[in-house]
């Protein structure tokens, strides 16, 4: 069994045209449809879940411009032991009706408030298996949350030509809960700073391209300020989280990356190379932390 099964030529076929189209790799528009229907299938279960993370920035916002490989589920509500004991089963299932093979089953806790599912699959262009990740993260609740559309690459491709699907694809486009680009713009600028204080660079400065692509759209107002307050009170509970405690503070740090060119070497070794336009470390810099660290929206308030 395989997702492809009953339509190999077909999905082969419109992979190819769209990747060529719309200058991307086979691979990456093959995933993006797996993403897709994974999505969908999350999305009809009669649990609160919502879709966050870079994945949603580009599939729900249309807002940055680069690959994002995770699926990041959350829920905007706490959840039972027995309704995370249902997300784990739904997304197993979800795997095994794809054809996906978890290879990790033996790290997946269902009392747990985090798990990554690794999932490989048969791709219709690489002799080896590929992998797809998901993750649920339910420590904090998400907020604020609105219903939005999520798209597809080859959704949006037939959409903007007026093209009829020639195979069934119902995930092409779907409807679900997804964290408010204000909500990511804070928690991302508080990553940045938790990464630096862990020293931990590898992978992680693409929350730098994101919070520049992000934040144009952002309202500095009384409301933003007031999330900022909520999510530094939330995050401060959380051991991993150690920018929202009060000895740290955010604009410091944010100057501290700055200075240091913190980084820098995995921007250009590792985010670059995801990108689908070209954003120098120094434009991302420019354009999103440098410009927060001059206002007082992270600053602490009150006693």
């Amino acid at each position: 069994m395989n997702w492809y099964r009953d339509h190999k030529e077909q999905w082969k076929e419109m992979i190819e045209t769209v990747a060529s189209e719309e200058h991307r790799t086979v691979q990456i528009v093959e995933k993006d449809t797996l993403q897709s229907m994974i999505i969908f299938a999350l999305s009809s279960i009669d649990i609160p879940l919502v879709f966050k993370g870079g994945t949603s920035l580009s599939k729900s916002y249309g807002l940055i411009n680069r690959f994002s490989e995770d699926i990041d589920i959350s829920s905007d509500r706490k959840l039972t032991e027995s309704e995370k004991r249902k997300i784990k089963t739904t997304i197993i299932n979800i795997g095994d009706e794809l054809g996906l093979e978890l290879v990790n089953p033996d790290d997946i806790r269902s009392r747990h408030n985090y798990n990554r599912y690794v999932f490989e699959y048969r791709s219709l262009f690489s002799v080896i298996p590929l992998e797809i990740v998901l993750e649920t993260s339910f420590s904090l609740e998400v907020y604020p949350v609105e219903t939005r559309e999520i798209g597809s690459q080859i959704g949006r491709f037939c959409k903007d030509r007026d093209l009829a699907f020639p195979v069934p694809f119902e995930a092409s486009s779907v409807r679900m809960k997804v964290q408010s680009l204000e909500r990511t713009f804070v928690d991302k600028v508080f990553a940045v700073c938790d990464y630096m204080i862990q020293n931990k660079q590898y992978r992680e400065s693409r929350h730098l391209y994101d919070i520049a692509r992000i934040l144009p759209w952002i309202n500095f107002s009384d409301e933003l300020n007031g999330l900022v307050d909520k999510v530094r009170e939330d995050r401060r509970k959380l051991k991993n989280n150690p920018s929202a405690q009060p000895e740290y503070d955010i604009p410091d740090m944010l100057r501290k990356i700055i200075e240091s060119h913190f980084y820098e070497s995995d921007y250009s070794n590792i985010t670059s190379k995801l990108l689908y336009e070209d954003v120098s470390y120094d434009d991302a810099i420019a354009n999103g932390i440098a410009k927060i660290a001059d206002t007082d929206i992270f600053n602490r308030r009150g006693a």
